[in-house]
């Protein structure tokens, strides 16, 4: 700090000669004051450094040289004020857009690879939607007409519309996802799942793991293949859903790109299975372990996980068939 100090100092220019007693009567001032302000005894350091400064360089004086006139309490305030202001601390992205839909023709404010901040709201309209990539590899998948604000890396204030979120298949100790709604709080237990606020109600369905809702007075659990429908002053109403429901088709084509280049076979199924909600099965050891040998390549990243598992699985050596939940690998 002293040494930005001494810098700023000495850009001042040449003074008039200060008389010392002057001098010295300013020095006891500053002295004084940061020890009263700073309960240090040893506080008068970094001023002895400035009179060293001002003795070897008459240009470093700028500060003295306002400060007669304002007089020596004065100077002495104006001195603790420069010293003590906080360094400015650089913004920090918390997240990454990692991919938008949006209208034919249609332009938007977002796009791949943009930095997301603590404090940004965010808003989509008819048709559009982005995903977006987490300090801890978490997906947050943002449906048209929807309101949100990214508090923090791992909480969100849902204002209105849909979300999901994908927090991977680990589950944190220090807590998952956290997301603000005007009816409570929904924190996930490492999961797949999807908030909705409409209507004066909240919306929430789990494709995996649980989900947690706490209000001011009720507490509320939310289990794989459910879905539970809150709305003030009603008792809340629970469903069942599958993995594979309709409900997940739209979080289903803002799923991350998946860069096969180079990865194995394998890998691209689980991906997919986990994007469409499918059971991914192999009739038998040597199947599976032929799909971890069998390398793949080219460029999904236009592809929806279905249109991919179409795209992909005919140019392997592996014969298949995919069902409604399930993506088999048969001999």
């Amino acid at each position: 700090m002293t040494d930005e100090i001494e810098k700023l100092l000495k850009l001042a220019g040449p003074r008039d000669e200060v008389p010392n007693a002057v001098e010295e009567r300013i020095y006891e001032l500053v002295r004084r004051e940061w020890r009263a302000t700073t309960q240090q005894p040893d506080g008068g350091n970094i001023y002895k450094r400035v009179r060293r400064v001002w003795k070897r360089d008459a240009r470093v004086d700028t500060f003295f040289r306002w400060s007669l006139p304002l007089g020596g309490v004065a100077a002495a305030a104006l001195a603790i004020f420069v010293l003590t202001q906080p360094v400015p601390v650089p913004m920090i992205s918390i997240a990454t857009v990692s991919k938008v839909v949006q209208p034919t023709a249609a332009s938007s404010r977002f796009s791949s690879g943009m930095a997301i901040f603590a404090g940004d709201p965010i808003s989509t309209g008819d048709g559009e939607g982005l995903s977006l990539l987490l300090a801890r590899r978490e997906s947050l998948r943002i449906d048209e007409n929807t309101e949100i604000r990214i508090d923090a890396r791992d909480k969100f204030t849902l204002i209105r519309g849909r979300v999901y979120a994908d927090t991977g298949q680990f589950v944190y100790r220090d807590g998952g996802l956290i997301i603000e709604t005007e009816f409570g709080t929904v924190t996930d237990v490492g999961t797949q799942f999807s908030v909705r606020s409409h209507d004066q109600a909240l919306d929430v369905a789990v494709r995996e793991g649980r989900v947690d809702i706490a209000s001011d007075t009720t507490e509320f659990a939310v289990m794989v293949g459910e879905r539970m429908h809150l709305r003030s002053n009603a008792e809340p109403q629970v469903a069942k859903i599958g993995a594979h429901d309709e409900h997940w088709a739209w979080a289903a084509d803002l799923a991350p790109d998946f860069d096969i280049e180079n990865r194995s076979l394998f890998d691209f199924l689980r991906w997919a299975a986990r994007e469409t909600g499918r059971e991914l099965v192999f009739e038998n050891d040597e199947l599976r372990m032929a799909a971890m040998r069998n390398d793949i390549h080219g460029d999904i990243s236009k592809l929806t996980p279905d249109e991919a598992l179409r795209a992909i699985l005919p140019t392997s050596s592996l014969k298949y068939r995919i069902e409604p939940d399930k993506i088999v690998i048969t001999q």
